[in-house]
């Protein structure tokens, strides 16, 4: 009964569903991104409190990040392949087990070297928690993809927004952060025992008769020789490239602007809660019109936006500009994670494992090392305009030849 009154209140019943995901298994899977953005969002907001109590520098800071997605491109390749071949279950109770453990580790972290195992083990517990709900849902909703996406993105947003503000209060109250961290980590457990007592249902199969190894080599090669699969790809990686600024913000607002940490956590929420007013939006607007026509639209806004948010004198103007950028910002990942993993039906864990190759390169350490030489600031604007200058080329061309209707 409760589980059905969340498919309610979250908006579910007007999705059309495959009957072998019931309603519990449905809104765990739902939630699934919301531990994650819960997670990452107490890990990151607390960067600068890390960064004073362990006494680290930037370059440091990119190590941490270093350290959390070069874990995550050895785990994630080889359980997105899993997602397509294996059953779901252990590996969403094995991500949200991980997600436990890295919080309370870093709750307890007394050196850089136990904050790097911390970050590592996200690595380790993100991908198969979140990528494998993904999939799940994707699946389960195959006529409506992307606003089941972007309603689970409204739900990780709530998530994102709930750890910058339970960072402000705790700071300005005088909790100990590292109560958050254990809180959180005891949660992410009790969730853990959730999906260990759920349904979900095993993966389709492209290829009868096929071993394990030969259907995942036959996933990844059907992504790799479709055009509209790679450009869908193409475009989502671009976008975790445009992340790479958000990771650094939090150092960003302390060193450059001034702000203390319980600012810098307000600001984050403000931004996020300015995403989760754009996502709720972007559900409407995806009945109405094409979503690459949106995505377009997104990524010109940002491209005037961003720039005016980094370069406005003072915090007050920063946490004003704050609201439109990430208005326009939003739109983008649910859209693009949406159209990747359904480009090729039953094959989203070969979209995700081939995604997930971006971190074998050192891009958090990379800018870390370049905002060391040249500024947190310089850095982040030209990573920021090259990368949406490629992504609004590539979704020109994907808006050329997409279907029509939304």
């Amino acid at each position: 009964m409760v589980f059905r009154r969340m498919t309610r209140i979250l908006g579910l019943r007007s999705l059309a569903r495959s009957e072998d995901l019931d309603d519990r298994a449905t809104v765990l899977a739902m939630f699934a991104r919301f531990t994650d953005e819960v997670g990452s969002g107490l890990l990151l907001v607390l960067t600068p409190t890390f960064r004073m109590r362990l006494r680290l520098s930037v370059v440091q800071v990119g190590w941490l990040l270093q350290a959390l997605f070069s874990t995550a491109a050895l785990v994630e390749p080889v359980a997105g392949a899993a997602i397509d071949v294996f059953r779901r279950r252990p590996l969403l109770v094995w991500g949200a087990t991980g997600w436990a453990a890295a919080l309370l580790l870093a709750a307890g972290a007394t050196s850089f070297g136990w904050l790097l195992a911390a970050f590592a083990l996200v690595g380790v517990a993100s991908g198969p928690l979140a990528h494998t709900a993904d999939v799940v849902l994707v699946e389960a909703h195959p006529s409506a993809v992307e606003r089941v996406t972007s309603r689970t993105t409204v739900l990780d947003t709530i998530g994102a927004l709930l750890a910058p503000a339970a960072v402000a209060v705790a700071g300005w109250s005088g909790v100990d952060d590292r109560v958050l961290l254990v809180t959180a980590g005891a949660a992410a457990l009790g969730y853990a025992v959730l999906l260990a007592t759920s349904v979900f249902p095993p993966p389709p199969r492209r290829h009868d008769g096929l071993g394990l190894v030969a259907q995942v080599r036959d996933n990844v090669r059907a992504v790799v020789s479709d055009r509209m699969a790679r450009s869908w790809l193409l475009a989502l990686v671009l976008q975790e490239v445009l992340g790479l600024s958000e990771l650094f913000e939090p150092v960003w607002l302390q060193d450059t602007v001034g702000a203390s940490q319980p600012l810098v956590a307000v600001h984050v929420a403000v931004g996020m809660g300015a995403t989760l007013v754009g996502l709720l939006v972007l559900d409407r607007l995806l009945v109405r019109y094409r979503s690459t026509a949106i995505l377009l639209v997104a990524s010109l806004a940002t491209a005037v936006l961003y720039p005016a948010w980094l370069l406005a004198p003072g915090f007050a103007l920063k946490l004003l500009l704050v609201v439109p950028r990430n208005l326009a910002l939003a739109p983008l990942w649910p859209i693009l994670r949406s159209r990747s993993l359904a480009a090729i039906p039953g094959a989203g864990g070969a979209t995700t494992s081939l995604s997930s190759l971006l971190g074998l390169i050192p891009l958090q350490a990379a800018f870390g090392w370049a905002a060391s030489r040249v500024g947190l600031t310089a850095t982040m604007l030209t990573v920021h305009l090259a990368g949406t200058a490629a992504l609004i080329v590539l979704v020109r061309r994907l808006g050329a030849v997409a279907p029509t209707g939304p």
